[in-house]
């Protein structure tokens, strides 16, 4: 009988071990899906929220991506790897070196696939119209390669929230802007989930982040787990549940069950098992008990405005990617306008000295 979601623990990124592991589950999740036959391009579209080495935690470990190239070459499909991350707009080469994904060019014939380069096409969902990079819409099948962490907006982060990179350039930051809170912002993710056809989820949590994540501020953790389901909302309601906030604790979850993107009825059935210790997950709750007509208030009273520390080199990465143009050097390092910034966290994100400080909103004055 085929499962929801399978998963695997004790595991390191040792190539050979990632494979066989995901080979299994892919059988345990009822084997490949139908579009994945030989011939197929297969886009893999990872976390590649910022240009930071694999070790960080925050992006999707190379060592997994290569695994499943390596089962996708097999079956001889054409292999594509692509994201839109913060800073991409300025050119996405800086993050395929950094997160490690160059070598799967070389080593597996990988072809890395820009978001931005590419286009998108306007789509609509949920009553809105978003932007959606052609080619999680026009290869032949997508998988979603998510990172298993934490986020200070949306709790967690993994296989729905891994959809909001299909908006490329800056149009994910001009949803954060607008979307005040947290249940807001899973509206939209739960939207444009709802527009990209994923037909398998791959999860890495062999490396995971709990507390200040999804970026320099969480903490990085040896958890061993690898995760397979065909369905993301199924593999997030039993990833929140193991980290104990049970199957519903995310808004980003309940709003694609509104959006009709689960599994009918009943609780997912998983195989193998996993555990995260100690695992500490951020509040958010604060921010929802903002009315939604408050919003120009809530910007100014709640609002994260980002600051720099004393590791800023002033090197003005932050400034060339900021959407809102709300950052500027002086004395060599990058200082932040309130009166502009729309919080979208980018500079946080991608500050390659981890530079970037976001204060508490609650503990501001």
């Amino acid at each position: 009988m085929a499962h929801d979601v399978a998963l695997r623990s004790g595991l390191t990124y040792d190539g050979p071990a990632i494979e066989e592991a995901l080979r299994e589950m892919i059988e345990e999740t009822g084997g490949w899906p139908g579009r994945i036959v030989p011939g197929a391009r297969v886009l893999l579209k990872v976390n590649m929220l910022a240009a930071k080495a694999p070790e960080r935690g925050i992006t999707t470990h190379p060592a997994v991506v290569a695994a499943m190239a390596v089962l996708l070459k097999e079956r001889g499909c054409r292999v594509g790897v692509g994201d839109s991350p913060g800073g991409a707009v300025g050119g996405v080469e800086r993050y395929w070196r950094n997160c490690g994904y160059e070598p799967l060019a070389a080593d597996h014939g990988v072809e890395l696939v820009s978001f931005e380069r590419a286009g998108s096409l306007s789509l609509e969902s949920g009553g809105r119209v978003y932007n959606i990079a052609r080619p999680v819409l026009e290869w032949d099948a997508v998988i979603n390669m998510c990172k298993f962490k934490t986020h200070m907006y949306c709790r967690l982060t993994n296989a729905v929230k891994n959809a909001f990179g299909a908006v490329p350039g800056l149009g994910k930051a001009v949803l954060h802007s607008r979307a005040v809170r947290p249940a807001d912002l899973a509206v939209h993710i739960a939207n444009i989930y709802a527009l990209v056809p994923f037909d398998m989820v791959v999860m890495d949590a062999v490396l995971a982040m709990d507390r200040r994540g999804p970026g320099t501020d969480g903490r990085v953790r040896l958890d061993g787990v690898l995760g397979v389901a065909r369905n993301g909302v199924a593999l997030d309601m039993v990833m929140s549940e193991l980290v104990g906030i049970g199957p519903l604790g995310l808004e980003t979850t309940r709003a694609a069950l509104a959006r009709g993107c689960g599994l009918p009825g009943g609780a997912p059935s998983v195989s193998g098992s996993a555990s995260f210790p100690g695992f500490e997950v951020p509040l958010t709750w604060m921010y929802n008990l903002v009315p939604g007509f408050a919003g120009a208030l809530a910007r100014w009273a709640l609002r994260r405005v980002p600051r720099s520390n004393s590791r800023c080199t002033g090197c003005g990465f932050c400034a060339r990617s900021c959407p809102a143009e709300a950052i500027t050097l002086r004395g060599g390092r990058a200082v932040m306008d309130r009166r502009k910034c729309i919080v979208c966290l980018c500079c946080h994100e991608l500050c390659p000295e981890n530079a970037i400080d976001v204060p508490n909103p609650l503990k501001r004055r």
